[in-house]
């Protein structure tokens, strides 16, 4: 489990390129019209936190989505994201709580029912930033509520299914042979 110099290049590069399409996203996002429904806003929050998924299933470490999340928002942020800082701060709250989905699999789980619920997760952490920065406190309760179930489902499709249809598709090039997800071939992955 313990962390080569490939794992945090190659943890580095995806992240800082997720960081860029976070980017692309804020800009997309600012589209959407004032008057949108929260609940069906949320819907675009899970690729917010897509390093948080990819790059844990690629090099399987602890700590991979909290870095991933990390660099993904600075990056983020550095581009000139019209979040600011918080671009990176909320970054690590959502990727502290994928971080704490992997940890409940022992960093051993990373089949899709488990992909999928470790960046559900994510979304507790966008929530939790959403109701203090964002304005989530003031909305009613129930539409509190819809915010976070569909936040999290928005994490588990965009995050999770997505992280691991590409993860797959790479990992069949043979391109990530010398990393966790190819050695685990005999797990369910």
């Amino acid at each position: 489990m313990q962390w080569k110099l490939r794992d945090i290049v190659v943890a580095a590069v995806l992240a800082t390129a997720c960081g860029a399409i976070y980017l692309g996203w804020d800009l997309l996002y600012k589209f959407l019209p004032p008057s949108i429904n929260p609940v069906a806003a949320a819907g675009f929050n899970g690729l917010w936190w897509i390093a948080g998924g990819i790059v844990p299933y690629i090099i399987r470490r602890p700590g991979a989505a909290l870095l991933a999340e990390s660099i993904g928002g600075f990056v983020e942020f550095a581009l000139g994201s019209p979040y600011g800082i918080q671009a990176f701060t909320i970054g690590m709250a959502q990727g502290l709580f994928i971080e704490l989905g992997f940890m409940m699999g022992g960093y051993r789980r990373y089949t899709l029912p488990w992909m999928l619920w470790a960046t559900a997760l994510g979304g507790i952490g966008n929530y939790i930033y959403s109701y203090f920065y964002y304005g989530v406190d003031k909305l009613t309760l129930p539409v509190q509520i819809g915010y976070l179930v569909v936040t999290m489902i928005s994490g588990a499709i965009l995050a999770g299914l997505l992280s691991k249809l590409v993860g797959d598709a790479v990992k069949r090039t043979g391109a990530l042979r010398n990393f966790e997800i190819a050695r685990q071939v005999g797990k369910a992955s």
